[in-house]
């Protein structure tokens, strides 16, 4: 009797195992703006290389990370991101210079082309950044150094740190603080190289 006891109950617990789903994964991305308006009236007759950005090893996966207390890090078990963090940084930044119409050439980091300038950057930070019990932001911490490519020298760096204030304390929310604190990283940078040129 007591075997078949236990035979019964360990067969309802993989029974009851085998019906346990797992949640879907959600998936996020960033995708580019596209605004042909308002291009530069006089663009600079040089080119511009944009090379592929730098991050730390936590940052070069897919995973959607939040920081609490500044210090601990950790991913959101069931939600992720299309692309590494530097690459949907990558892709956005470099429609928002064609919109703009800033350099005669336009070169991805792809291409094996040459060009006058090449674009550094080095992403330190992209993170859901929790600064409460119910308070949370996208935050993003990346520096950018653009090169004369010929003479191998730094033309100009500037570090940027973007945060935008998250409507919801969750992947989601994290999500979505971190595509409008992606777009407004762009438009500053685009800013700062145009004022770069026009020195």
């Amino acid at each position: 009797m007591m075997k078949h006891v236990l035979i019964s109950a360990t067969l309802a617990l993989v029974l009851a195992g085998c019906s346990t789903t797992t949640p879907a994964i959600n998936e996020y991305t960033i995708i580019p703006l596209y605004s042909p308006q308002n291009p530069v009236s006089t663009p600079t007759s040089l080119s511009l290389k944009l090379t592929q950005t730098k991050s730390i090893v936590s940052l070069a996966s897919k995973e959607l990370y939040y920081l609490r207390d500044s210090t601990q890090t950790g991913a959101y078990l069931y939600s992720r991101w299309s692309d590494t963090p530097a690459s949907m940084i990558d892709r956005s930044l470099f429609s928002s210079l064609q919109n703009r119409h800033l350099f005669a050439t336009l070169l991805p980091a792809t291409s094996s082309a040459y060009a006058d300038m090449t674009l550094e950057s080095d992403l330190h930070a992209f993170y859901h950044r929790f600064k409460g019990e119910n308070s949370s932001e996208g935050f993003i911490d990346i520096t950018y150094r653009l090169i004369d490519f010929k003479n191998k020298k730094t033309i100009a760096s500037k570090r940027f740190v973007i945060t935008e204030p998250s409507k919801s304390a969750n992947a989601a929310g994290g999500a979505n603080a971190l595509s409008v604190a992606t777009h407004r990283l762009n438009q500053e940078s685009t800013l700062w190289l145009e004022t770069i040129l026009k020195l």
